[in-house]
């Protein structure tokens, strides 16, 4: 199976009330899944109430980063929605997998902003040795080419963001 999705920062929205209107907005013209980037520590002084309005507007996906997902994981099951969880290595992708992640993206380190420091040559065959669930990449990719040698490699998928500065949305 293919197909794309979207995902957006939480943190792009200054107020909670502005998220919930945005996530109806999208969910008002979009056809398929689409998901919310969701920083889940203490940095995120907006976290909890972030977490209630997704799980509230049942979007169909979370990606969780900079923090333990454990809650999140526990909240966005209850309403139906998926939670992937950017790791940077092993131990960790086994930790959110044991908490009940539905899938681990392997950030390293080819990907923009908060990178790993492990290659994707690296990380992503030792995730998939290590965990159950769906290792989707995250860096490396920036053009079709690229995409094709990280599916070559048996992943899930792949999580672009820095192709996508360049466009007029952005």
């Amino acid at each position: 199976q293919s197909g794309i999705t979207g995902a957006i920062p939480a943190l792009n929205y200054r107020t909670t009330e502005e998220l919930r209107t945005a996530i109806r907005f999208i969910r008002s013209k979009a056809d398929g899944p689409f998901g919310i980037n969701l920083i889940v520590n203490k940095s995120n002084f907006l976290y909890k109430e972030q977490l209630q309005i997704i799980c509230e507007e049942k979007v169909d996906f979370i990606i969780t980063s900079l923090g333990s997902p454990e809650e999140t994981i526990l909240a966005a099951h209850a309403a139906g929605v998926k939670v992937f969880c950017d790791v940077t290595d092993v131990r960790y992708a086994q930790k959110v997998e044991s908490l009940g992640a539905d899938a681990v993206i392997a950030v390293n380190k080819e990907a923009g902003g908060h990178a790993g420091n492990i290659s994707y040559h690296e990380l992503i065959p030792a995730l998939q040795k290590a965990v159950k669930i769906p290792v989707i990449s995250a860096g490396g990719v920036g053009d079709s080419a690229s995409l094709q040698k990280m599916m070559s490699l048996g992943i899930a998928g792949v999580s672009v963001g820095t192709i996508f500065i360049a466009s007029e949305e952005s």
